[in-house]
């Protein structure tokens, strides 16, 4: 993330707080029906058809080592396009998507996370905003990790 200002997507998984470049965002889903696929890691629920568009759909409790629970109406699939490419797309189910904010650079701060948060340990950086740490996720860093799992 570079520049001035930037804008963030804020969401939620396992009462953490997270957030994507808003730039790398394409779309925010309902959860719908996810068509499994045989062979693939347990956080790969499958696959859904956008627009034409076949795309995996990955669930972000599960990468971050959290416990899964029952879906809610809030629960909804965030479609991002890592590497800024705009002809790969990866849905992330999530718990619920926050807000969108506005950030300046001067606000992201170094990342300290103690413990382990699985496939996600790579971060831009932390934002302490409305008394709430977020979690700048390096989604390049996740979807690397997600390509050298197949």
């Amino acid at each position: 993330m570079s520049g001035e200002l930037n804008t963030i997507i804020s969401f939620q998984a396992a009462d953490e707080h997270f957030a994507f470049d808003a730039l790398i965002v394409r779309h925010i889903l309902e959860l719908g029906k996810i068509t499994r696929i045989p062979n693939v890691p347990d956080y790969i629920l499958g696959m859904i058809n956008l627009h034409g568009i076949i795309l995996p759909v990955a669930d972000f409790r599960m990468m971050i080592g959290a416990e899964v629970v029952n879906r809610t109406k809030d629960t909804s699939i965030i479609v991002i396009s890592p590497n800024n490419q705009t002809d790969s797309y990866l849905g992330l189910v999530v718990d619920i998507v926050n807000e969108v904010v506005p950030v300046q650079t001067k606000q992201i701060q170094p990342t300290i996370i103690e413990g382990n948060l699985g496939m996600v340990d790579s971060f831009d950086g932390t934002i302490y905003t409305n008394g709430l740490f977020i979690h700048l996720v390096n989604i390049d860093a996740l979807a690397k990790k997600i390509e050298d799992e197949k």
